[in-house]
């Protein structure tokens, strides 16, 4: 079995194109095509349909995605072990990580340990909560610094509680409390970036049976932040990703106090990779002293 094909039948359906994951790793447009024709032939069934978006995988191939991550994974442990044992820490970790760890926290996390580590290298995928749980039970990322979430089957390695603060155009009424009960957002108009079930501003006002007014979905919480200059809504956003932030905007913390559990998450210890192995300690004391 060629896993060269299976990486690449991925990175089609990542890119939504031939062309792009040609470029992405390295092949021409027409050596992907024949790769893929020849891996359609092995399996007996067709890989893509094309639709207005691009290239994506038909039923049949995504019901193979969690194995050939699986595969794929098990092959970048074994070329890592190989390393190991010729005293070598070489390896490539893909990480999945919320915008406001990536700004605050993994660029210095992976200077520092590149320095020790110069042969271990990083692909870093930004997503939201929901996706991030995927990516990590699909194997497509080894490591995330994610928040917690029950009912979820990865393990979970708390480092952090970070605060979530309501965040309110400035001249607004709101801007008279010293701190928001969360009571007062029932009906008021909303920005956020994610709203499903078991995301962390939807626990919280789940649990407090309040019901804003959510008008506004944006790709990310400096998007929002953006709407709530222009006086569009009220937004909760992680006290993370507020530090040294300044604008047309005021925040105040909410009444009871509320958080986020920060932490490392991965599919299973047994599974990681040496790199990752290694990364997952240094990142755990880096975090803990960051608080």
């Amino acid at each position: 079995m060629d896993i060269k094909r299976w990486r690449v039948m991925l990175a089609v359906d990542d890119y939504g194109s031939f062309t792009r994951a040609g470029e992405e790793l390295g092949y021409t447009q027409s050596g992907i095509t024949q790769m893929m024709k020849s891996l359609e032939k092995e399996v007996g069934f067709s890989l893509f349909v094309k639709d207005s978006h691009g290239m994506s995988l038909t039923a049949d191939a995504k019901s193979l995605v969690p194995s050939i991550r699986a595969l794929l994974n098990a092959d970048e442990v074994i070329h890592q072990e190989i390393a190991a044992l010729k005293g070598a820490q070489v390896g490539t970790i893909k990480i999945g990580t919320y915008l406001s760890c990536s700004i605050h926290w993994i660029p210095k996390i992976i200077k520092e340990f590149q320095q020790k580590h110069p042969d271990i290298h990083f692909k870093i995928i930004e997503g939201v909560e929901g996706e991030l749980s995927d990516w990590i039970e699909d194997r497509r990322v080894d490591i995330g610094f994610i928040s917690y979430m029950e009912g979820q089957s990865y393990e979970f390695l708390p480092v952090m509680d970070d605060e979530l603060f309501a965040v309110i155009p400035k001249g607004h009424p709101f801007t008279e409390y010293d701190s928001i009960p969360i009571e007062a957002f029932e009906n008021q108009p909303f920005i956020i970036t994610e709203y499903t079930p078991g995301s962390d501003v939807h626990r919280i006002l789940q649990q407090a049976d309040v019901k804003p007014d959510i008008r506004y979905f944006t790709i990310n919480e400096f998007s929002s932040l953006s709407m709530v200059e222009h006086s569009l809504g009220l937004s909760i956003v992680p006290g993370l990703l507020l530090r040294g932030q300044t604008g047309d905007f005021v925040t105040r913390p909410i009444k009871p106090a509320t958080y986020r559990q920060l932490g490392l998450a991965y599919a299973s210890q047994k599974e990681l990779s040496p790199a990752s192995k290694i990364f997952l300690e240094y990142a755990k004391v880096f975090l803990l002293d960051d608080e």
